[in-house]
């Protein structure tokens, strides 16, 4: 069965094929998903309560914790920044 390529987010370069399977909804290669973690990772986890008291009852039953993957675009965007600062100071020194 042929996977569809996925590519990096910061860096373009195809995302390997281990994590991608292991990973489906990453977004980022090995080498930057390692380097999201110091802005707290590619993914942050969400929670909500289930409520399931009746509608207008003042006593509150609560049901379950519900848990959710949610992306960290601020991180996605500051990791994106900083490669690119990278790749700037780096054709600066080639220009030099």
């Amino acid at each position: 069965m042929a996977e569809k390529v996925r590519f990096c987010q910061i860096c373009k370069q195809p995302i390997e094929v281990e994590r991608a399977e292991g990973l489906p909804e990453t977004r980022l290669c090995v080498r930057h998903s390692e380097a999201i973690a110091k802005y707290g990772g590619e993914f942050t986890t969400a929670s909500s309560t289930e409520v399931i008291s009746k509608v207008g009852s003042l006593k509150r039953n609560y049901g379950g914790v519900t848990t959710r993957k949610v992306r960290n675009h601020a991180a996605l965007e500051r990791l994106r920044d900083d490669f690119e600062r990278e790749q700037w100071e780096r054709s600066e020194q080639e220009r030099k």
